[in-house]
This record gives C-alpha cells, structure tokens and sequence, in this order.
C-alpha cells in the first residue's frame, strides 16, 4: 500500500486554492507563543489563519498590510477626484480657446491638449489602481 502512494517530491509549486477545491479543517498544536504569533501575524495580513498557512505551505507568505492601507486608498482616491474636476475645467478651456481663431493661441492649444492627455492617462492607471487595490483588500 506504500508503496501506491504518490510523493509529493515532484508537487513542491503552489496549489490553486481558487479551483474549487474542497476546503478541510486541519488542527495545529503549536506552542502558546507560535499561536499568538500565527494570529497576530494572519491579522496584520488580513487574512485567516488557514489562509495565511496555506500561503506558508506554498512559498508565498501573505504580507501584512500597510497600518495606512485605507487611508493611502483614501487619498488616492481625493487625489484623483480633484485630477478629474481639473480635466473637466481643461477640457472647457480648450473649448473656449478653439472659439478663437488667432494664430498665436495655437502653442497654448497644444500644452493645455497635452496637460488634458496626461490628466486622462493618471487618471484611467488611477482608477485602476485603486480597482486594484480594492479587490486584494477583498480577497483577505
């Protein structure tokens, strides 16, 4: 019968939790300091303690979350509210500037187009970020 079961010598890459995999309870006895240390650790990183095991047991242990996670998503998010009120106002003055016809204005045109272009550029790799950034919160 041992010698039918498979090793795991060759399965050393980590397991796809996501897969649909059935989930087991599995019990540790550790030492009182090792338990305190696996949950304080499993709550820095925001996740379960199996959670943050199982990351263990794969070689990519969950990182504790920045104590200004929130507050960093926070601004991010003031930041990019204010950015997006500033395209808005470019893009109105860009308006106001192809009512006039003069020549002299064209250089103008061109920064403030080039200004709006960057804002739009931040601002789309912002709210992707802060997608981003809202989902692996969700995912602990």
């Amino acid at each position: 019968m041992l010698d039918d079961t498979p090793s795991d010598a060759g399965n050393s890459g980590p397991i796809d939790s996501a897969s649909g995999n059935p989930v087991v309870k599995v019990t540790l006895r550790l030492p009182v300091a090792h338990a305190v240390l696996l949950a304080s650790r499993a709550r820095r990183a925001d996740v379960s303690q199996g959670s943050y095991v199982a990351r263990l047991i794969d070689g990519t242990p969950a990182q504790p979350l920045a104590p200004d996670h929130t507050q960093a998503v926070a601004a991010l998010m003031a930041s990019t509210d204010r950015l997006a009120a500033l395209s808005a106002d470019l893009n109105a003055f860009m308006r106001l500037l192809g009512r006039a016809p003069r020549s002299e204005l064209e250089p103008y045109r061109a920064s403030i187009r080039s200004l709006a272009n960057d804002v739009r550029v931040h601002l789309a790799s912002a709210a992707a970020l802060v997608a981003a950034l809202r989902a692996t919160r969700g995912q602990r």
